[in-house]
């Protein structure tokens, strides 16, 4: 217990020092205005040089730039990339215009000139797991750029950030830990970008080889597709396929796989390579993939230390002598979507569970978990027809958290016309932790974070219910409007918990306003939902750029994001009746977006339900 608070102690110190690219990660309101101005400024530039004010427009987008430098926000923030990416397109449009509208003429050819260029000083570092997430293997890749933006303003060697890298000091400089470019080839590709970055190769996104070449893969004849028949001893999909994604794929699949070979998908496997089928059904001693993969000694495929295992080469050699058959539903879909993930093989254990099963599980993971997190303190437990409540508090409080739950479990079940046998498989459990302390060493053991002091709780429920449950510390029943009282905590982070579990993704503020919205209905003098509007207040008062924003995750700091989404949810519950919100959040749950959901279930768009609950708050 000391070691891992010791451990904490380090943590925090760190978080001291280290976080400011953290810090720079979120957008602030402040932030957002200015790129919102910013922005502005861009699209303004395409007027000046319609207006032939060229030194203008440059000053402009020079200044945009030392403004966005200011903000100190991560370059790959979408609001960051995508005022990057206009700022190109406004430089581009500039570069034209000092050229009569057109790119400078003496061009050179990316195929014969660049490409090779590329292929021997860059590739090696900016391919399969690139570095600064550019690609260079590919001249789609070098068009759009890597985590840092775009590296090419056509027309504009001067300003490309490809270039720049090129001529950077040598610690900077790409490549690196490499010699630098012969100051032919950069001032090669430096003329390809001036007379235009063109791309003369037949395929932008096929590889570009060594001699620069971008062909297009020639097509593969058709075969006929042989499929099982239930007797089989071995399955492609089950005891094949699994081994072929994780050895195989890396080398056979892609534009430009090795060999011609791809193992994309069945029909790809079975149309073979540049030397033709590599598998004939029921004919082991003609098959190359069997000589290269089962046969040979050593075996050549897979090469390195990736060698199948001989389960696998037992499975090959049968499914090749019985006729290579495909069980699956379609032999064009991608081999890895045959191959079922760890999640969905759980997911299918736990199917097969009864519902008595499913409740011993929970009991045993509740155990399980307590033992790693208090192993020297004993719980306590009751159990309902809904909920498991487990914890370290008195028995008298575990009956009324008992009681507390399955009142809000009905109300939920009546709000959302919930007819399932149990709102959570094999229940939810409830934990109720009795110290600060404690549910602080739950976050740090459990989930391997720390705790703001103003959480006191958080729900966890995974789609295939394998996971299910709430942390709760007991915050006492006093009340004001700063501690919301045990009752409160509990109907919160349950209501977030039955959100949560149709495994859809929803906003923050229906999953933290509902709960608000709904105890706002049974204590209606409750001091802490009362102080929420002042919150809220507060909240707007900061700005927002349209009305709509209101409904957008980070529009609002975490700490506001509890009362907004209580005014909204409580708007709408008004607006419509606590059935109609139901359905609102059903539709959320199936897939739709808010501005979906709120033109189905309200009849009306994102913009005039924000204006409208903003005059009601005004009124």
């Amino acid at each position: 217990m000391k070691q891992r608070t010791l451990c904490r102690l380090f943590v925090l110190a760190a978080a001291i020092v280290i976080p400011a690219q953290q810090m720079r990660a979120a957008v602030t309101a402040e932030q957002r205005k200015e790129i919102g101005s910013l922005s502005r400024a861009v699209r303004s530039v395409a007027s000046l040089v319609r207006r032939k004010k060229i030194d203008e427009a440059e000053s402009q987008l020079k200044s945009v730039e030392e403004r966005l430098e200011k903000l100190k926000l991560a370059p790959n923030e979408r609001a960051v990339a995508g005022l990057k990416r206009q700022i190109t397109l406004q430089q581009n449009l500039i570069a034209r215009a000092r050229n009569g509208g057109k790119p400078p003429a003496n061009t050179v050819s990316f195929e014969k000139h660049v490409a090779p260029i590329l292929t021997k000083r860059c590739v090696s570092c900016h391919s399969n797991n690139p570095k600064g997430g550019l690609r260079l293997d590919t001249f789609s890749g070098l068009e759009a750029g890597g985590s840092s933006g775009p590296l090419l303003i056509v027309g504009n060697p001067r300003n490309s950030r490809l270039m720049g890298r090129l001529f950077a000091p040598a610690n900077q400089r790409m490549p690196k830990n490499a010699p630098a470019l012969a100051a032919s080839e950069i001032n090669t590709i430096g003329r390809w970008i001036a007379s235009g970055a063109k791309f003369d190769g037949l395929d932008k996104k096929a590889k570009i080889g060594a001699a620069g070449t971008s062909k297009k893969p020639s097509p593969r004849p058709s075969v006929k597709i042989a499929l099982a028949t239930g007797k089989e001893t071995v399955s492609f999909t089950k005891d094949i396929a699994p081994f072929m994604t994780n050895l195989c794929l890396r080398c056979h699949s892609g534009n430009t796989p090795r060999s011609g070979f791809s193992l994309a998908t069945f029909e790809k496997l079975m149309q073979g390579g540049d030397s033709g089928r590599v598998i004939l059904p029921g004919n082991l001693e003609g098959s190359r993939l069997w000589d290269l993969a089962g046969k040979q000694d050593p075996i050549k495929m897979p090469p390195g230390q990736a060698l199948i295992t001989r389960t696998n080469w037992n499975n090959l050699r049968t499914w090749i002598v019985e006729g290579a058959r495909f069980d699956g539903n379609d032999p064009k879909v991608p081999l890895r979507d045959l191959v079922p993930t760890e999640e969905e093989m759980r997911a299918a254990e736990l199917a097969k569970l009864t519902p008595e099963e499913f409740e011993d599980l929970r009991l045993k993971q509740t155990e399980d978990i307590w033992k790693r997190v208090l192993p020297k303190q004993r719980p306590r437990y009751v159990e309902s027809s809904e909920f498991l409540i487990y914890g370290n508090v008195p028995a008298e409080r575990l009956t009324q958290l008992s009681d507390w739950a399955e009142s809000q479990g009905k109300a939920l079940r009546s709000m959302f016309n919930d007819r399932d046998p149990l709102l959570w498989k094999g229940k939810l459990t409830v934990f109720a932790l009795r110290e600060r302390f404690d549910y602080e060493e739950f976050n740090q053991v459990i989930q391997n974070r720390e705790t703001p002091s103003e959480v006191t709780g958080h729900s966890v429920v995974t789609p295939d219910f394998s996971d299910a449950y709430i942390v709760l510390q007991d915050l006492g029943d006093d009340v004001d409007e700063q501690t919301p009282g045990m009752q409160l905590n509990l109907i919160d982070h349950l209501t977030g918990a039955y959100l949560k579990k149709d495994g859809g993704k929803l906003p923050e503020w229906v999953i933290r306003g509902t709960g608000l919205s709904m105890l706002s209905q049974i204590d209606k003098e409750n001091a802490y939902i009362k102080g929420l509007a002042g919150i809220t207040t507060d909240a707007l008062e900061a700005g927002i750029e349209k009305p709509q924003d209101l409904f957008a995750d980070g529009t609002f700091a975490p700490a506001q994001i509890g009362a907004v989404g209580y005014s909204l949810v409580s708007y709408m519950r008004k607006a419509g009746g606590a059935a109609k919100f139901g359905r609102f959040v059903r539709r959320l749950q199936a897939g739709d977006n808010v501005t979906a959901a709120v033109k189905s279930v309200y009849r009306a768009d994102l913009r005039a339900l924000a204006t409208a609950f903003l005059g009601s708050l005004r009124r």
